[in-house]
């Protein structure tokens, strides 16, 4: 139980580093690093403990199926999805690899899930869900591809757990650990070189602090504890640890990213705690232990690439985003965001199929909308303007850019969640324009200083819409 608690710790934080790392660098090409990185971790460990990798064919096409099933592949879906649902969302979907361990190892240990199992899975699943605040609304406004490589990514994990205990029980988990990571670099690299040939690679110190934390952390250390946990515990049981990630990345929202607190984190993890007891059968007993040392160690080193790397605490409205932008909006700087005069008529609803009305700005800031049709998270195309007021009017934020290049886009795509739509329009005057209600911020370009003024407009601003 001390090992799950640990890995939630460490891994609690991964969505975040990725969606930092994201910033500077495609989906394959985080996951190749981070993989590679911890390969070279778990390098270092083996050379000091005097520990020899095998040389028997059977042993490295074992780790060559881990390296595949439980790195490369879910750790490019998971980037992947992460530029077109939210991080909760994906989170959530994540938590479903519990579902499909136990079918894994149902089918392939011939273990048996008894009825207070299968209630325990379902109540966990349920308990992450209500504790990241997740509704239909979600599914409904994000990328069905999005949520299917979450998916896919969830499926993979499973079947790893499965694959480990069948196959690899009998290696120690350094080897095992080391073996899969070296193959996992070597599957994942052909395709970070092809995106970062055709999408660009530009990290800044921020982004490499946050890979770097992510591969050796997230990647090394944690896969150490995870063969363990799985020799001790069994695949189903180790696999537990995707419940309480995302209650750990939750938290991390409320108090990093200033984050409303909401009483449903109680309720959730109340549902998720039952659950784990449920698979365990350990309801009558649960005993909540503290965690060992190396979850104050990792704690230390993941606050430290957050500090460098994530949103500071919401500014003021008025000079949020001119602190950073020097009032320019040149070399992808922002100028000051500023108030502009609303339309008299901005309580006007439009009927489905009727015209679009005529706007005092472009993009609006108030006017004639469709209730209901607010969008959300990266947009593939440009979005109506009552739909863009819809937003606005619930109190989001509407991000929009035209000619940038594909790193650049990236960036900026990487900023969507539930109450921030980003989309193309060729129509604006400007490279980057965010509008909130009310408020407009104009960046030049898409590069760490506008960033920095375009989620510190974000935070000033969400959720202060009349709706």
């Amino acid at each position: 139980m001390r090992r799950v608690v640990v890995l939630s710790l460490i891994w609690g934080w991964s969505f975040l580093l990725i969606k930092v790392a994201l910033r500077g660098m495609t989906p394959a090409a985080v996951a190749f690093l981070r993989i590679a990185l911890g390969a070279a971790v778990m390098l270092v460990v083996l050379r000091v403990k005097r520990i020899h990798l095998p040389h028997d064919a059977t042993s490295w096409r074992h780790f060559a199926v881990m390296g595949l099933a439980y790195g490369a592949l879910p750790f490019t879906l998971l980037a992947w999805g992460e530029q077109h649902i939210t991080s909760a969302l994906t989170a959530v979907v994540n938590a479903s690899t519990g579902l499909f361990t136990a079918v894994a190892a149902a089918v392939g240990l011939h273990e048996r899930l008894r009825r207070p199992q299968i209630v325990g899975l379902v109540a966990g699943i349920s308990g992450v869900a209500v504790a990241a605040g997740v509704s239909w609304a979600d599914l409904g406004s994000s990328s069905g591809a999005g949520i299917l490589a979450a998916v896919a990514a969830s499926a993979s994990y499973g079947f790893s757990f499965m694959y480990a205990q069948r196959h690899l029980s009998d290696v120690q988990p350094l080897v095992a650990a080391a073996g899969q990571l070296i193959t996992g670099a070597a599957l994942a690299l052909p395709l970070a070189v092809v995106t970062t040939v055709t999408d660009g690679f530009g990290p800044n110190g921020r982004e490499w602090l946050a890979i770097v934390v992510l591969g050796v952390m997230g990647t090394g250390v944690a896969y150490v504890i995870n063969y363990q946990s799985i020799a001790a515990v069994g695949p189903t049981r180790a696999s537990l640890v995707t419940y309480l990630v995302p209650i750990v990345a939750v938290t991390v929202g409320v108090v990093f990213l200033h984050e409303a607190f909401r009483l449903r984190l109680l309720a959730g993890g109340a549902l998720v705690i039952a659950g784990i007891a449920l698979v365990q059968g350990r309801l009558r007993h649960l005993v909540l232990r503290p965690p060992p040392p190396l979850a104050v160690v990792a704690m230390a080193l993941l606050l430290v690439s957050c500090a460098g790397g994530g949103s500071g605490p919401p500014e003021s409205a008025a000079g949020s985003a001119a602190g950073s932008a020097a009032g320019s909006a040149a070399a992808g700087r922002c100028g000051p965001d500023t108030e502009e005069q609303l339309d008299p008529t901005s309580v006007q609803h439009l009927l489905p199929g009727a015209p679009e009305p005529a706007y005092t700005t472009d993009p609006p800031t108030s006017g004639a909308h469709l209730p209901g049709a607010a969008p959300a998270g990266a947009q593939d195309g440009p979005v109506p303007r009552p739909a863009q007021l819809a937003l606005l009017e619930a109190g989001g934020v509407m991000v929009q850019y035209k000619d940038l290049a594909t790193a650049d886009v990236r960036r900026l795509r990487n900023l969507g969640d539930r109450d921030v739509a980003v989309a193309p329009n060729p129509d604006l005057d400007d490279a980057v324009v965010a509008t909130a209600w009310r408020y407009r911020l104009v960046c030049g370009g898409a590069g760490p200083p506008a960033l920095d003024a375009l989620e510190a407009f974000i935070d000033a601003h969400r959720g202060n819409g009349p709706g």
